[in-house]
């Protein structure tokens, strides 16, 4: 059953600023049309380990999702009406090293 998915204004941002021919573009269309296929693709962050950055600019985040695009590049979303208005909500995409400085790695 194929679920909406839906992003904040800064992903829409990035995402919108690439040209459809870049090759980020077209990984980034095809994660998106895989998470609205299959949404439990990424890999479940723990809730202890969700930087608390990002529990203050979401305080409703109550789970949170990585799905590699790409080898340098990670999306970050999060699963919300769940069970019954299912929708992917995309966060933010940010290349590897971006993300590892988020997480503090």
């Amino acid at each position: 059953m194929r679920i909406p998915v839906n992003g904040t204004p800064e992903f829409a941002g990035l995402y919108q600023s690439l040209n459809t021919n870049d090759e980020l573009y077209k990984e980034l269309d095809a994660l998106l049309e895989a998470l609205a296929e299959n949404p439990k693709l990424g890999d479940l962050i723990s809730f202890e380990k969700i930087p608390k950055s990002l529990k203050k600019k979401y305080p409703d985040l109550d789970n949170l999702l990585r799905a590699e695009v790409n080898r340098n590049w990670r999306l970050l979303y999060t699963l919300v009406g769940w069970p019954e208005n299912k929708t992917v909500y995309v966060l933010m995409a940010m290349s590897h090293k971006e993300y590892d400085q988020l997480f503090g790695y």
